[in-house]
């Protein structure tokens, strides 16, 4: 498994109207990327979680794959 991002601490914030940004830490089913693949840290993971969680309640991202 290889990281997505190699050092990705110098994230302070996650914007959840940042659509783009967010779409490279879902898979292509839909689901949040692990911390293993992100290389983020438990503070940064869940700050992410939580951004994508509320892009997708006001659509900008899909609860799941349009497949």
């Amino acid at each position: 498994m290889a990281k997505i991002f190699k050092h990705r601490t110098d994230v302070p914030y996650f914007d959840y109207k940042d659509f783009k940004t967010l779409q490279r830490y879902v898979n292509i089913y839909g689901q949040i990327e692990s911390r293993k693949k992100t290389g983020l840290n438990e503070a940064q993971q869940r700050r992410l979680a939580t951004a994508i969680k509320r892009a997708r309640h006001i659509a900008l991202l899909p609860f799941i794959a349009n497949n």
